[in-house]
């Protein structure tokens, strides 16, 4: 009797080791995914990172976002393998598919997307998917080697994926944009401008004045400490009156375009607060001078004590156009490109506005 319970535990064991064999060779298969990982006798798949992105001006929200996952994908199938983004496809609870999106791209080369390739045995390919998704739900990615051979079965590789794992940077690009505008601009204060943005502040607050003087075009009789004061009222009434609206138009790891449309002073529309100002100074100095050059030098030293008046009586207009400006990852902040140059023209455009030029 004892020899028979010994038995029937060894066959228990046995038993038991087999079926654990079996569930091994089982998950194995079928590509389960550990810590962003999953793999199968043909193929791996591995989660590197991932963000969310924004793409031809499609604002992310909580329910609909644009997840771009950074995958790499090893060849272990012992001949080459034939990779195409086609392969992956990303399910959600429900076993609702979602597609990847296909016509994601990046104008600065620094988003490198999963392209086809024929991948020799042990070597990687890496890019990036995107899926629209729910930032709250959890999805499972699947690919699906692409396997030609009829002898040979590849099960699909499989890496669990919680759209709260990722993060999102379109408030910190809007923000960044925001502090720029608001402090080089509009002279406001931004206390978090050091935090979110890169450039200069005050080198670039120093760009944007000559740009105004240019554009106000006062006289040569008016000196540096009067443009100076024109320039700060200026910017304070555009603070006071003006604003501006921010789209996101693109947002990847490390550039993004956002679009600004302006509600600022114009010059071209302060003619009949300058006319205002002119009638009365004609009235308080006729026959005072003596010839139409004196004159004229007086007119210009009192518009240009009064600018601020004229400023405070004209009304601000909305730009009839908008205008994308680019920003580079810095680190953990933004850089504004406000460098002067030909491909830049969209930002000098802006700036001509923002001065009241067109």
């Amino acid at each position: 009797m004892k020899r028979n319970w010994r038995l029937i535990a060894i066959k228990n064991r046995v038993s038991l080791l087999i079926f654990s064999l079996v569930l091994v060779l089982f998950v194995a298969g079928c590509g389960k995914d550990e810590n962003g990982k999953g793999s199968s006798d043909v193929a791996s798949v591995k989660v590197k990172n991932g963000l969310y992105i924004t793409h031809e001006g499609q604002e992310n929200t909580k329910e609909s976002a644009l997840l771009a996952l950074n995958l790499t994908v090893t060849n272990h199938m012992g001949e080459t393998l034939e990779l195409y983004p086609g392969d992956f496809t990303l399910f959600d609870s429900d076993e609702t598919k979602v597609p990847a999106e296909e016509t994601i791209y990046d104008d600065s080369g620094k988003f490198k997307v999963m392209d086809s390739a024929d991948l020799p045995d042990g070597k990687s390919a890496s890019g990036y998917i995107a899926f629209r998704i729910d930032k709250s739900k959890s999805y499972e990615l699947h690919y699906q080697p692409s396997v030609f051979d009829p002898d040979k079965k590849a099960e699909p590789v499989i890496v669990k994926i919680s759209g709260k794992d990722y993060k999102d940077q379109q408030k910190d690009i809007l923000d960044a944009a925001s502090a720029y505008l608001n402090v080089v601009f509009f002279g406001k204060q931004e206390t978090n401008y050091a935090k979110l943005v890169a450039n200069d502040a005050k080198k670039e607050e120093e760009q944007i004045r000559d740009l105004f003087t240019e554009n106000a075009d006062f006289g040569e009789d008016i000196s540096p400490s009067e443009t100076e004061a024109a320039w700060q009222a200026f910017k304070k009434t555009n603070g006071e009156k003006g604003k501006i609206d921010l789209n996101v138009q693109t947002a990847f790891a490390e550039t993004a375009e956002v679009e600004v449309t302006p509600t600022v002073l114009n010059f071209n529309d302060m003619y009949d607060a300058v006319q205002d100002l002119r009638d009365q100074f004609i009235d308080d100095n006729r026959g005072k001078y003596p010839d139409y050059n004196t004159a004229q030098k007086a007119w210009n030293k009192y518009l240009i004590k009064h600018i601020a008046d004229v400023f405070n009586n004209s009304d601000v207009k909305e730009s009839d156009e908008s205008y994308p400006i680019k920003l580079i990852k810095d680190g953990t902040r933004w850089r504004i490109d406000s460098e002067k140059r030909t491909e830049n023209y969209e930002f000098e455009s802006l700036s001509e506005v923002m001065t009241g030029g067109y």
